[in-house]
Formats: C-alpha cells, sequence, structure tokens
C-alpha cells in the first residue's frame, strides 16, 4: 500500500478543522488554488455473474467511503457483473434500470454522495458495457458505455462511441474504462472536452506466474502500467484521475483454447488517486479495501499539450500487442453473427425495471450476502 493510503484509510479530517454538517471546511475549500474534492477508489472481488451479492459486498465499500467523509466513489469494471468471457457473462446481464442503477441511486441518496460503477447493460439486440453516476440525490447524472471492448470482450459486448463525459456540478467528469483509457484517442478526446476529472474503472486480471505465453517481464510491465495509469493522466491533463480496479482470483476462460492455456491468473488491484499535478495520493495493493483522498480541481493545472500516441496507444510498448486487434476484429463479427446473443439480449432488455429504490431501501446491506 502506498504511505499516503495508510494515512487516509484512517483519517477523518485533519485535527481541529472546523466541521459543517458532517464534512470538514477543506472539503468545501474553493480558492485560487482551485477546489478541494474527496474521493474515493472501492477495489473489491466480485463474484461471476452473482449481482445481488456482488451490489451486497459494495455496499459494505460505500459504507466505508462514507465514514471516511468521501464525496464521490467509485468501483471496479462491471462491479456486479464479474468478468466471465463466455456467453455465461449474458446471464448477468441488466436492462438499464436494472438492479445496478437501482443500487447506485439508493446508495448514493443514503449516504449522500457520488456513487460510478459499470455493469452489463442489455439494450434492444445488444450488450454494452456501461458506466452510471449517481448524484448524492439519487439521481442518474450521466452513463459512458465502453467504446473499445477489449481483445476478448469483443465476442461478448458491443463498443459505442461517445463524448466519454458526464456534466455534473462537480464539473466534466471523464471516463475512460479500462481499455479504453490507455488509448491515446480516449485521452486526447477527454483533454480537448476540458474535463476537471478523470475515473478509470478497470477489470485488469495478470497472470500468477511466468508461462510460455507471459515472461517475467511481461508480468512487471503490466503491473508498472497500472501503478503508474493515474498519474501518467493527471499529469497528461492536469486533472485528478482515479483508477480502481478488482481484486482476487480470475479463472481465465476465454473463446480460445491457446490463451486459456496461460495458468491461474488474479486481479492485482492496485487501485491508484493521483492529483492534478501527478502526485500519488494513495494507492492500494491487491487487498480489498477502500482508499480516500483529498485531490485539487484546479482549472489552471490543465495541459494543452496533446497526449503523445504509440500505435493505438497512450504509452510505448511491444509491437506484437498491435496482434491483439485482429482477436478484437473476430470477436466483433462473431459477435455481430451471434443469434443466442440477440435473442438474450432482447429478452433482457425487456424486463420491467421494477421498483427505483424501495428494493434496496428496504434491503440496504444485505448482510446475509456480503462475503
Amino acid at each position: 500500500m502506498h504511505a499516503a493510503c495508510a494515512v487516509s484509510l484512517s483519517h477523518n479530517g485533519e485535527p481541529g478543522a472546523k466541521k459543517e454538517k458532517g464534512k470538514t471546511m477543506n472539503q468545501r475549500q474553493t480558492n485560487e488554488q482551485g477546489h478541494v474534492l474527496r474521493v474515493a477508489a472501492a477495489q473489491m472481488a466480485s463474484r461471476n455473474g452473482e449481482v445481488e451479492a456482488n451490489l451486497a459486498h459494495a455496499t459494505a465499500l460505500v459504507e466505508e467511503a462514507a465514514r471516511q467523509e468521501a464525496q464521490l466513489v467509485v468501483f471496479p469494471e462491471l462491479m456486479p457483473t464479474g468478468y466471465l468471457l463466455t456467453p455465461e457473462i449474458w446471464n448477468a446481464a441488466e436492462p438499464s434500470e436494472g438492479p445496478t442503477v437501482r443500487w447506485l441511486k439508493a446508495s448514493a441518496q443514503r449516504w449522500g454522495m457520488w456513487i460510478g460503477a459499470s455493469f452489463l447493460e442489455a439494450e434492444g439486440e445488444d450488450f454494452f458495457n456501461t458506466f452510471v453516476l449517481s448524484t448524492p440525490t439519487g439521481e442518474e447524472v450521466g452513463r459512458v458505455r465502453k467504446q473499445f471492448p477489449a481483445i476478448w470482450e469483443a465476442y461478448f459486448f458491443k463498443g459505442e462511441p461517445g463524448s466519454h463525459v458526464i456534466e455534473t456540478a462537480l464539473g466534466k467528469i471523464g471516463v475512460g474504462i479500462c481499455f479504453d483509457s490507455h488509448l491515446a484517442v480516449i485521452a486526447r478526446l477527454l483533454q480537448e472536452q476540458a474535463v476537471d476529472l478523470v475515473l478509470m474503472p478497470h477489470s485488469y486480471p495478470m497472470a500468477e506466474q511466468p508461462s510460455r505465453l507471459v515472461s517475467e517481464r511481461d508480468l512487471a510491465r503490466s503491473k508498472r502500467i497500472l501503478q503508474e495509469m493515474a498519474p501518467l493522466y493527471a499529469r497528461l491533463l492536469g486533472v485528478p484521475a482515479i483508477l480502481v480496479n478488482k481484486s482476487g482470483p480470475w479463472v481465465p476462460t476465454v473463446p480460445s483454447s491457446f490463451f486459456s492455456k496461460q495458468g491461474p491468473s488474479r486481479f492485482p488491484g492496485l487501485s491508484t488517486i493521483a492529483d492534478s499535478d501527478g502526485t500519488i495520493k494513495a494507492q492500494l495493493g491487491g487487498e480489498e479495501g477502500v482508499i480516500v483522498a483529498e485531490v485539487t480541481l484546479d482549472p489552471s493545472r490543465k495541459t494543452q499539450t496533446k497526449p503523445l500516441q504509440y500505435g493505438r496507444w497512450l504509452y510505448p510498448g511491444p509491437a506484437g500487442r498491435e496482434v491483439l486487434g485482429v482477436v478484437e476484429w473476430m470477436g466483433r463479427r462473431q459477435y455481430a453473427r451471434s443469434q443466442e446473443r440477440k435473442s438474450k439480449a432482447r429478452a433482457i432488455s425487456s424486463q420491467p425495471s421494477g421498483s427505483t429504490r424501495e428494493h434496496w431501501e428496504a434491503n440496504p446491506s444485505h448482510p446475509e450476502l456480503v462475503h
């Protein structure tokens, strides 16, 4: 765990700081140096396909973020869905106003904070990886869909272009869902949109040991990328950045017997909060947990230099990584032809949305489901 994180996990306001309706005056500070915002990254393990159990588990992390007086908390990519790269993942999809959106609204209103998470959304005949942000009053303020499904993801959900920006009372919030944030086109888009804060929910697994497919050097590089993505964005754009990844084991069931032989894998965590000057304010290791830190939204720190591009990527790397685009192309073709995908998406998207908040307000913790 990063040194600053240890302080943030136990911090409940600076000694002697005045309180205003449960928050320190520092949290409401606005001056020539910018606006101070207290943000949280909730790193957690998700059970594949167990939406209700995952949301119940996430509730405990929201409570911890609230205890530390966070104003905004973000969860990993596909937090309620899990990360199953087989057709079974469609069974965990939800309609546009399904359990996850209801949970986000109810939890945000209950705890009076901004909460964001992505889920597998069914709309019409398609599936999308959709990030939704709820306001402290329990209203949806916006959603962003992943534009570039990575590698095998392209077999199971569709990418959708968009602005990647949610307009809020906090400012413009840019969202790069996992692989999207690793591409230069998205970083440039967020800079052009003059975002004030960047959120990067991830489901980024790694092999536990080197193999004939993954070298020790590859593993070290992947770990370094995760550790450095948030400060990289902060330096490139001059705004705070939050990367939140999953933790726990992952079984690499993918649409290729060759790649599935890479052996045991896990989500390494490494969730990070970086301030607008590139300083790492808090960083987790591989364990579950919540990190909280104060960041500064300062327009004067925003940069004008266009981020560099390395092929389609935001950072340099081996030339062989471009072959991943071939896998994605094959995935898009199979997805387009899949009748099973179409019928399942239609069935799920046509489900009634149900009550908007009653379920989660009546059962805010679901203690019997918490991990």
